[in-house]
């Protein structure tokens, strides 16, 4: 029991689950934006259907700006620049929406402050993760971004953990139900990234080749780990350096094959589909049949 406690104490004391929660909040703040930016566009669509701008944020600061009988147009330019504040002056005169009282447009706007302020919440707390992470794993931050090692180790429990699982397993974790999919029927084909498929050059990749990027990006931030929990040298820019040159010949590659790599790929699905109808009871009939 006394070891135990001992090592219960030694986890709290470690700043790996500070970011872990700090990681677990943003996600968490996201959905609520989300979820409350939805309710209150379809509020005040009420009074202005016309409107619909990009994010929940930029609506909610919208909704402050525009009132139909009392607009701030210098707020209305500040938010959408010269083209879209005309846009929103020359809606407001067609507009289909019903006039709302000034304790209904009360609320409304009550709702979009609300979401202002988490918006300001999240934008706090993705600084202090940045803070933490230059902290504690410089390295991984240095190559897939603070908001990636957050989430990391948010999800495996600690760097100390992270750093010693292999390249293999950190290129899929957060895409364990694709993997359990897969290793329960075959014929649901393997998931190439979890977390990382958010850094840039693989969700920005061909899909064809966004494994391959995937693998490159997994090696290195195992080797990062390493090097943040056990030896704690900073080696970020060397390994930064390999990694986007073998990322680039990736993309050369990709340019000067893409015909023959989609060809290919048709050709060994066809085969795969074929196998598997040759054989009545749907297991795979690759290569011939043991005796």
């Amino acid at each position: 029991m006394k070891k135990a406690k001992e090592k219960v104490r030694e986890a709290f004391k470690s700043r790996d689950m500070i970011i872990g929660s700090v990681s677990r909040s943003i996600e968490e703040l996201d959905e609520v934006i989300h979820l409350m930016g939805e309710r209150l566009e379809d509020w005040y669509s009420i009074y202005f259907p016309e409107i619909k701008p990009d994010t929940h944020v930029k609506y909610a600061n919208l909704i402050l700006a525009v009132d139909k009988k009392n607009i701030d147009k210098d707020l209305l330019l500040k938010i959408l620049g010269p083209k879209g504040s005309e846009e929103v002056l020359r809606k407001i005169e067609k507009s289909l929406g019903a006039d709302l009282g000034a304790e209904d447009l009360g609320e409304i706007k009550e709702c979009a402050r609300m979401i202002l302020e988490l918006d300001n919440l999240r934008n706090r707390y993705e600084k202090y993760q940045d803070k933490l992470a230059q902290e504690i794993c410089p390295n991984i931050a240095h190559i897939a971004g603070s908001d990636i090692a957050g989430k990391m180790i948010a999800h495996v429990g600690s760097l100390k953990r992270l750093a010693f699982l292999p390249a293999s397993t950190i290129q899929v974790i957060g895409a364990e139900k694709a993997l359990f999919k897969h290793l329960k029927n075959r014929r649901v084909p393997p998931p190439k990234h979890g977390i990382i498929f958010q850094f840039a050059k693989i969700s920005g990749a061909p899909k064809v080749i966004r494994g391959k990027i995937s693998r490159v990006l997994a090696n290195a931030i195992c080797t990062a780990a390493k090097a943040d929990y056990i030896t704690k040298n900073y080696i970020a820019e060397q390994l930064k350096q390999k990694m986007d040159q073998r990322i680039s010949e990736i993309n050369q590659y990709w340019e000067k094959n893409k015909d023959k790599i989609k060809e290919d790929k048709v050709n060994f699905k066809k085969e795969e589909n074929d196998n598997f109808s040759r054989n009545r009871h749907g297991a795979p009939n690759f290569g011939k049949k043991r005796r």
